[in-house]
């Protein structure tokens, strides 16, 4: 896989930038971007197969950019906010239990404590002696002032600064812990740790694709495993699943594009006209012509489509595929209330990758799995990004919903026609992912995978027509910017959704068995 990913970057990365030396001695900032896959260098025009030796040859001085064009500005290193923390010591609880001795005591008794202590006005306080030693005590604020000191040893006290309830994300609030407490799964959750969303995550989420690609993935990872709590109702539901999808077409040709809201628009506007609690970030049900409902988590960069979803509140079959009929958020009072609550280890995980810009996909283990629910448009490069994110409780493939390019390994289908069709899309999709513009689909494949089919039928009617696009001399062709490949892939595409819904059943059942483990 080290070995893959090393190729995926060398060959196929977007664009990067190298900083070169010129004849003055000033450093300019040079973008070099993929064209026909390859790179070109900007300065001299040549075209040079790898990214590396598209570097060497500008390092190498081999070429010099003119002294009077403009230097091409740096992009600016992109501030991802640190994962919310809480600090061993100096924080307000942290004092009063030491104070106490309770700092190794259960969950509950640390509760209790605090609670008791706020009760009765105390505050704690931090002397430190004349070897740097701390010591922590509890007195009432109006007897600081005369509070006594030792004199030889000149202690220095300090009151450890209270931090705000309502301004700390790192802890619960009241809604999720009566959530977390009275949840038919609450010995579960009490395995993770959750954040809620704050303005810094927003910033992160609303960043551009365009400048930013490899946030497609992080963002993925951080939401993946949210909780999403509608305070009003006292609705939730854990994300199981959820697929970016970019707003703009120039960065994924499947933006925007979920369902109908009001029954009047198909696309969604981005979340600036109305004020939520999170900037530029808010949850929203979509109508479909189908009569079905689609949750998504909308910033002005994406939308995160929920594929996969269990209520935590009550017990309800999990939801899986693009609608979730179990939570709506019917009216804007519903959008107001609703708080999104993070995986903070998966906030962890996706804020290390949202540091790195050669991140290209949301894992390394079941790389196929992580292709997103689409149907059409098999000519674009987009239509194979690697951007769904899973929960820790579904994260192996069995738990996640099924796609055209993952259905052949559902082992209610151990043969057929539709088993094949889906062959065909892992292989085409593994092509792409791996030889980028330069990916094609061999006729011997194709061959191969139809006289595995039934004579006659609508999907080997759909191989047929693949097989009349090759000549007589070609033993391929190319996958991306083919439409005439693509017709009959979305043919074949529609003839899996019944087979895609059998299987989900199978994943409802194996959530369901999951998430009802008693925990030890």
């Amino acid at each position: 896989m080290g070995q893959f990913r090393g190729h995926q970057l060398n060959y196929h990365a977007q664009s990067f930038t190298v900083g070169i030396t010129t004849v003055s001695g000033s450093i300019k900032a040079v973008v070099v971007h993929q064209k026909n896959g390859a790179f070109q260098c900007p300065i001299c025009g040549i075209f040079l197969t790898t990214k590396s030796r598209c570097r060497s040859h500008l390092k190498g001085r081999i070429c010099q950019p003119d002294p009077s064009l403009p230097a091409i500005t740096m992009p600016k290193e992109m501030a991802i906010p640190a994962l919310h923390q809480q600090q061993e010591t100096h924080t307000y609880d942290d004092a009063v239990l030491c104070s106490c001795g309770m700092l190794q005591a259960s969950a509950e008794e640390k509760r209790r404590t605090l609670g008791i202590i706020e009760a009765l006005g105390l505050q704690p306080i931090l002397l430190k002696d004349a070897r740097g030693a701390e010591h922590y005590a509890l007195v009432h604020p109006t007897a600081f002032s005369g509070f006594p000191t030792d004199p030889a040893a000149e202690p220095n006290p300090v009151v450890p600064q209270k931090r705000r309830l309502e301004d700390d994300t790192s802890r619960p609030t009241p809604e999720l812990k009566r959530l977390l407490s009275s949840s038919p799964y609450a010995g579960l959750l009490a395995t993770r740790e959750y954040i809620e969303l704050d303005d810094e995550i927003c910033k992160l989420l609303n960043q551009n694709w365009r400048s930013s690609t490899h946030l497609r993935f992080s963002s993925a990872v951080i939401l993946s495993g949210c909780i999403i709590l509608n305070s009003k109702s006292g609705h939730a539901i854990i994300a199981n699943a959820v697929e970016m999808y970019g707003r703009e077409s120039t960065v994924d040709i499947h933006h925007n594009s979920f369902g109908l809201r009001s029954g009047q628009s198909m696309t969604t506007p981005p979340p600036a006209a109305t004020k939520t609690p999170y900037k530029k970030v808010r949850p929203v049900t979509l109508s479909t012509l189908d009569g079905g409902s689609r949750l998504i988590i909308e910033t002005t960069s994406f939308n995160a489509l929920i594929t996969s979803s269990l209520r935590l509140d009550k017990v309800v079959k999990p939801s899986i595929g693009v609608s979730t009929p179990s939570f709506k958020l019917i009216n804007k009072g519903d959008v107001l209330a609703t708080r999104i609550y993070l995986d903070a280890r998966n906030l962890q995980t996706g804020l290390k990758m949202a540091g790195n810009r050669d991140t290209w996909n949301v894992s390394n283990s079941n790389v196929l799995c992580q292709l997103r629910q689409v149907k059409t448009k098999f000519f674009d490069a987009s239509t194979y990004y690697l951007c769904r994110g899973s929960s820790h409780f579904t994260r192996f493939h069995p738990y996640q919903p099924y796609t055209i390019f993952s259905l052949a390994s559902c082992e209610q289908f151990e043969c057929g026609d539709n088993v094949e069709a889906s062959n065909l899309f892992h292989n085409i999709a593994s092509n792409v992912i791996k030889d980028g513009a330069q990916a094609v689909l061999e006729k011997k494949t194709v061959q191969q995978l139809r006289s595995r089919c039934t004579d006659q039928g609508s999907i080997p009617n759909e191989f047929d027509r693949i097989l009349s696009l090759y000549g007589d001399d070609d033993d391929s062709m190319p996958i991306l910017d083919n439409h005439d490949l693509n017709d009959p892939l979305e043919s074949l595409a529609s003839h899996l959704s019944p087979f895609i819904a059998t299987a989900n059943k199978e994943v409802v059942c194996l959530i369901e068995g999951e998430f009802a483990q008693p925990i030890a």
